[in-house]
């Protein structure tokens, strides 16, 4: 569209609706990157043919296109990389790696920069040259900090950053982080793009789904670029423009001169003449003589480096490699020795000079005033720093405190905002709360229930989980003491260590008796073995969450500690030697490191959480500790040998301190407090305690009201405002809104408001009259305006219109994501059921083997063998099992088709796509009018094929019948029947028929027509059609009144026997001469039920 918001049109279509996007001016190129598959694409403007030109990165941050040099660049979020490829994607290579969450990156080739955003713990804006060398930051701030962009006529760069309160603002500096202005901007959607234009910023809305424009300078009211709403949210912008990407020769004061590298002097003084370059030192002038070339001088063999050199633009600087140190003359280097006497203590080594031994510090470092340590921040110490530690120089550094901490007074240590911690200890026979001073001793859990030596606690729900060694069982209770339940209670022989993930919603335990590590449900279902191998006497646990691991020790024959992802697989020692007992373990989550005690050596370790760094941090100094527990700078362990607690320093293991004594036996300890297990998100568990809008941020649950409410004195309840303070400001819009209003429809009902003092925000309030008076029209307008997302509903906040995500839904009312019931143990399903999450709910389904309505199962009662296994889920479906299904790999990401998303199912060994709204099938290669089509042609196909192989049977069994029957009777014909010149010498009469032959006349098979007329005196046997020439009609009598022998007895069916032969017979009389001898009747008689009806002109034939 143009800047007026006019000339609006379509460019590539079905992008997908998370991208990032750059452009080519020049060549009217656009580039895109999908966040979702990682795939890098490019078409033109006019012709909209798109071309894919990387696709093997799924966590593609940032994206930027070098004009002039022609090369994309992108960040990797997620592997910290900075990568580069060609403009048709080539050469593809990585620039910069172990970057934190790098994010936005912009190029400025006319000054050969890149710039980008750093996440992490501390936000930052960080820039290197288009190599990836010179490295270095240029602000730092603890906002977070989003949409870095270029302002290439100023040399600036401009970002929006959002402070803890939500607050927001839009920041600019140069080139070099200096000259920091800082603009108070309402931004309220956190994805958004950014870009400058001459005095302008453009940036989105994706709440309001219009793009806003401000002054660069100034700040102040936003203006909408675009009067009517887009389609759908935006979520990038960029201005096109030839001053927003100026070609290399609008850069060039004079042709011939460049300033690519280099400096050009006094050769560029004409336009009539061409200009010559001349390059500074550590550059060279190219072949065509146009500009400056970088001279590597550590491939010339001149650099005068020892060991090694390492190049960069117009320079090198010489390395050396590990056990050696740079000497001052900064070419030399000499090997660092093990240290002697005195000099142990430096921690890096010495050097050898002539007059002795020097103490060696890493860079960063320097030496402490006893010459005999180094402190810094590559130092053990960290600079004396209790979390953060950032180099300002050389021999200078500062500290900081993550988020939710604060600075302390000393500038080195951090404390933590919020209430006060304190410890909960495994007593033996109960659980006491103890401050850690070491006052204020309550018992939380008592009465003899049991030999407790393991717990934990939930953050979320404040639920105290503990483990019963005598009775087998593992229980919870409130942290105030109250509601103690059973939730193991099967299974169990000696759980002795036990851990609760707070993000997963599991429990976790190591059972020293069946050499085994389980896990369940936070409401102890879906209870599993995950570790059963490998183990003798697994005892102490800790699980990190976030990094998706789980830490163990074992203290059989042979002792170690292990870990292994959250199901147990991809095990790996941390430690297995100088062990004889390691008993607790706990992690330290500011610094990801894992701290465990050695209950006969009295030695307490700490290392990484990859077993790197090992060292010991107490010896000696605790009898016998059993367990551990960190908080900010402490370390507190348990003792059972002195029956007390101590506490050191987390990094010196000094300072000790005794903090309670007089216990029975202290086993298990952990600290209490919202920061010692970040990231829970603790309005999952009755909407923190708020009345209604809960936030959580730091572990604390931050409370708000919705619109015509304002939050109580408490933070936490919310009270009416008065009405008339709203009227006058929404009066004047209600008729200008009304006819905006004709044909929408707006349910009040799905959108339910808490009342004041209501604790749940999902309870079921739509009883409540009083909370759906008569809206204002404007009100209603705003909120239509707003488009929340599809789980969201639109409510108005102190005149604002406001998205709270539905019942169901987390998120912040633009994307609002489902909370799986499931998988967070929130749900209420029985314990042989499965719960099955939905949008925004859960189902309960019985296992196989249960029947019921899935809150209450019973067993089935039957032996049968048939058991009808339940249907398979629906693989375009959402799977919400993590560890049974994976994302697909690289070379799957075109599986599926029209944006679908791709996922792997290893059990199965097969692929699956979840696809979008309008499209199925395996691949997602259906519309739904085509897969209805397709569905109704291939069951018109079934089912004619269906008929046509039933009619080839039935003609097939037909033909069979009657060829057998044929076959059959012509055989037996030729072998029984007598020679028609015969029949007279081989009648008989009835009298001396027997019983057994009367019966076979009466049984004589296949249909047969024949004739037998009177000629004369003569008898003559006419074969008809059907007929064998010679066989003989058994019931047609001759003139004296014989019978003819019958034909094939036994196989003639007497119907149709009796039925034709009584027709031949017919017609024999009806041919003859009326003389029939009665002195046969038996025979007649024979036949009665047989013989047709006489016809109606043969009277004399009824008289007889």
């Amino acid at each position: 569209m143009g800047l007026n918001g006019k000339n609006h049109r379509r460019l590539v279509s079905g992008v997908g609706s998370s991208i990032l996007l750059d452009f080519h001016f020049k060549e009217e190129n656009i580039y895109w990157a999908d966040k979702h598959t990682g795939v890098i694409y490019k078409a033109a403007v006019k012709g909209a043919h798109r071309q894919k030109l990387y696709s093997f990165d799924k966590h593609i941050s940032g994206l930027a296109v070098d004009w002039i040099w022609n090369t994309v660049y992108w960040t990797s979020e997620v592997k910290g990389q900075i990568k580069r490829m060609d403009r048709n994607g080539k050469n593809e290579r990585t620039l910069l790696r172990h970057l934190t969450q790098p994010s936005s990156i912009t190029v400025d080739p006319t000054k050969r920069l890149l710039f980008w955003l750093s996440g992490g713990m501390a936000p930052s804006i960080q820039r290197s040259d288009m190599t990836g060398k010179m490295k270095m930051t240029l602000i730092k701030v603890t906002e977070q900090l989003k949409a870095l962009s270029i302002d290439r006529e100023d040399k600036r760069l401009y970002w929006v950053q959002f402070g803890p309160q939500r607050e927001s603002a839009i920041a600019s500096c140069d080139y070099y982080g200096n000259v920091l202005r800082i603009m108070d901007q309402p931004i309220r959607s956190q994805s958004l793009g950014i870009s400058v234009f001459l005095k302008h910023l453009y940036y989105t809305d994706a709440g309001s789904r219009t793009i806003k424009q401000v002054n660069k300078y100034t700040g102040g009211e936003p203006l909408a670029v675009n009067i009517k709403q887009m389609a759908k949210p935006p979520v990038d912008i960029k201005v096109v423009h030839l001053l927003n990407q100026p070609t290399a020769d609008s850069l060039l004061p004079f042709p011939g001169c460049d300033e690519h590298s280099g400096i050009c002097v006094n050769v560029c003084s004409s336009l009539a003449e061409e200009g010559v370059c001349e390059c500074s030192e550590g550059f060279a002038l190219s072949k065509q003589g146009t500009y400056c070339e970088d001279v590597n001088e550590c491939a010339h063999w001149n650099h005068g480096c020892s060991l090694g050199c390492e190049n960069i633009p117009g320079s090198y600087f010489c390395t050396c490699p590990n056990g050696y140190v740079l000497l001052p003359d900064r070419k030399t280097c000499q090997e660092i020795i093990p240290c002697e006497g005195i000099m142990t203590k430096c921690g890096h080594g010495c050097l050898l000079t002539e007059n002795g031994a020097v103490c060696v510090c890493p860079e960063g470092s320097i030496l402490q005033d006893n010459g005999q340590a180094c402190t810094g921040c590559s130092s053990v110490d960290r600079g004396g720093c209790s979390q953060i530690c950032t180099p300002v120089t050389p021999s200078r550094w500062q500290c900081d405190c993550l988020p939710g901490y604060q600075l302390h007074q000393d500038g080195k240590s951090c404390i933590a905002t919020g209430p006060p911690p304190y410890l909960l200890v495994a007593n033996l026979v109960d659980i006491r709360r103890i401050n850690p001073d070491g006052t204020g001793d309550q018992t939380l859990v008592g009465g003899p229930r049991g030999t407790i030596l393991a717990l934990d606690y939930d953050p979320v729900q404040n639920t105290v989980y503990f483990a019963s060694t005598s009775q087998k069982t593992i229980e919870q209770v409130d942290l105030n003491g109250e509601s103690r339940d059973i939730l193991v209670s099967e299974g169990l022989d000696s759980p002795e260590g036990l851990a609760i993930d707070w993000i997963h919603r599991k429990v976790y335990w190591t059972d020293k008796s069946q050499s085994t590590v389980g896990c369940a449900t936070l409401a102890g279902l879906y209870k599993e073995t995950i570790v059963s191998t490998g183990l003798e006497k697994p005892r102490g646990i800790a699980v990190h969450p976030q990094a998706k691991k789980l830490f163990w020790t074992d203290i059989g024959t042979q002792p170690v500690v292990e870990c292994s992802d959250l199901d147990g697989r991809e095990r790996a020692v941390i430690a297995s030697t100088n062990l004889v007992s390691p008993t607790g373990l706990t992690i330290d989550f500011t610094e990801d490191r894992l701290f465990w005690c050695d209950q006969q050596r009295g030695l307490i370790e700490t290392a990484a959480l990859d077993g790197s760094d090992r060292r010991v941090l107490s010896e000696n100094q605790v009898g016998r500790p059993f367990d551990l527990a960190i908080f900010e700078d402490r370390l507190w362990i348990s003792d059972q040998e002195q029956r007390q607690l101590r506490s050191v320093n987390k990094r010196t293991g000094k300072e000790m301190q005794r903090i309670h004594g007089n216990m029975v036996q202290p086993a298990s300890i952990v600290v209490v407090h919202p920061l010692a297990k970040p990231g829970a998100d603790v309005c999952l568990h009755l909407n923190g305690g708020c009345a209604q809008v809960c936030e959580s941020r730091e572990g604390f649950a931050h409370c708000s009201c919705l619109f015509k409410y304002t939050l109580s004195a408490d933070g936490k309840s919310c009270l009416p405002m008065n009405a008339s303070n709203t009227t006058a400001e929404t009066g004047n819009r209600q008729a200008s809104d009304a006819t905006s209003l004709k044909n929408k429809t707006f349910n009040d009902e799905s959108t339910p408001v808490t009342p004041p003092g209501k604790a749940d925000f999902h309870s079921d309030v739509s009883s409540n009259p009083t909370l759906f008076t008569d809206k204002m029209v404007s009100d209603q307008n705003q909120c239509f305006s707003l488009r929340c997302g599809v789980n969201a509903q639109c409510l108005l906040t102190v005149g604002n219109p406001n998205c709270l995500c539905l019942e169901g839904f987390t998120g912040d009312g633009q994307l609002c994501v489902d909370i799986d019931e499931c998988k967070l143990g929130l749900h209420n399903c029985a314990k042989n059921a499965e719960c099955q999450n939905t949008a925004g709910k859960y189902l309960c389904k019985c296992k196989n083997g249960y029947y019921g309505n899935g809150k209450t199962c019973q067993e089935l009662n039957t032996t049968s063998p048939w058991v009808t296994p339940s249907s398979p889920a629906d693989v375009t479906t959402r799977h919400h099992d993590s560890n049974a299904v994976e994302s697909c790999p690289s070379t799957h990401d075109a599986y599926c088709l029209y944006q679908g998303v791709c996922f792997y199912f290893p059990e199965m060994e097969s692929y699956a796509c979840n696809c979008v709204s309008g499209y199925m099938g395996e691949r997602c290669q259906f519309s739904d009018l085509e897969w209805l089509e397709l569905q109704k042609a291939e069951k018109e196909k079934r089912r004619n094929v269906v008929i046509a192989a039933c009619m080839v049977v039935l003609v097939s069994l037909l033909s069979i019948i009657a060829c057998v029957t044929y076959c059959y009777g012509t055989r037996r014909l030729f072998h029984k029947q007598p020679s028609v010149d015969n029949v007279s010498e081989t009648s008989v009469t009835d009298e001396s028929m027997s019983e057994k032959e009367r019966e076979t006349i009466t049984t004589i098979s296949a249909p047969r027509f024949c004739m037998v007329i009177e000629n004369g005196a003569e008898e003559t046997v006419i074969p008809a059609i059907g007929c064998p020439r010679r066989a003989v009609c058994p019931s047609c009598s001759s003139e004296n009144g014989t019978n003819p022998e019958s034909v094939d007895s036994g196989t003639m069916s007497k119907h149709n026997r009796g039925y034709e032969c009584s027709m031949v017979s017919a017609v024999a009389m009806e041919t003859s001469q009326p003389m029939v001898d009665h002195s046969t009747p038996s025979l007649s008689n024979s036949y009665s039920s047989f013989k047709p009806k006489p016809l109606p002109h043969t009277p004399s034939q009824e008289s007889s």
